[in-house]
């Protein structure tokens, strides 16, 4: 009997220690499909807006709280006796990170949803790119003279020691892979700048002719004090 409170107890105790825990970070967001907005999270401090732009990094938003991070469409839900609505949404911040990139998918009427990444101790460093792949098909990628397999659902970093140093134009080539075969569906080229760290999102397209739908966004890093590297 006594192991069993024992083991309660712990059990108890581990809840409530990670009720307790908090994550200090950086907040940066991106809309992956329609522009958000008019939505509030509390950073530690304040209820302060939550927005995500389809077309750009948002500025960076300090936060200190629990791991889960939760949205709600007013002020006022955060101060209502329980139960509290649902939120709008929520997602779980990586430990131990000074920054990371929300990425929020808001399409029509469906429920917005958040994924967040690591863009810090993901080693991603200047003038490098990561690759997201949301789509249903393994992508073939083409940067410049660097090419990368990206399987659905998965993630990859492309590297090259020239685009740390020079400004210059990038040949891009885009295939969806199946039956071991490359069917190429997007060309174009990029500018790149050494100092700046790129994402690129791809998803299902939404018609037949264009079966894929890109998306490319950059940051420039935040500075990390000798004393924290």
């Amino acid at each position: 009997m006594k192991k069993i409170i024992v083991a309660l107890l712990f059990t108890l105790s581990s809840v409530v220690f990670s009720q307790e825990e908090k994550i200090k970070t950086e907040i940066v967001t991106i809309a992956l499909d329609e522009f958000v907005d008019g939505k509030f999270f509390h950073n530690g401090k304040d209820i302060v807006d939550f927005s995500a732009n389809p077309t750009a990094i948002g500025e960076v938003m300090a936060y200190e709280g629990p791991p889960r991070l939760v949205i709600r469409n007013t002020q006022a839900e955060f101060s209502q006796k329980e139960p509290l609505p649902a939120p709008t949404a929520w997602v779980d911040l990586p430990a131990k990170t000074n920054r990371v990139l929300l990425a929020c998918l808001k399409s029509k009427d469906k429920p917005m949803k958040i994924v967040a990444y690591d863009i810090v101790s993901a080693k991603l460093g200047l003038g490098d790119y990561r690759v997201f792949n949301f789509s249903r098909s393994t992508t073939s990628l083409i940067l410049g003279s660097e090419k990368r397999a990206v399987n659905s659902g998965s993630n990859e970093i492309v590297s090259s020691a020239k685009w740390k140093k020079t400004v210059m134009e990038l040949d891009v080539m885009i295939a969806m892979v199946k039956d071991n075969k490359a069917k190429p569906v997007y060309s174009s080229q990029w500018g790149h700048r050494p100092g700046r760290r790129n994402y690129i999102f791809i998803f299902d397209g939404p018609y037949e002719y264009k079966p894929l739908h890109i998306c490319r966004f950059y940051d420039v890093p935040p500075v990390v004090a000798k004393n924290e590297s």
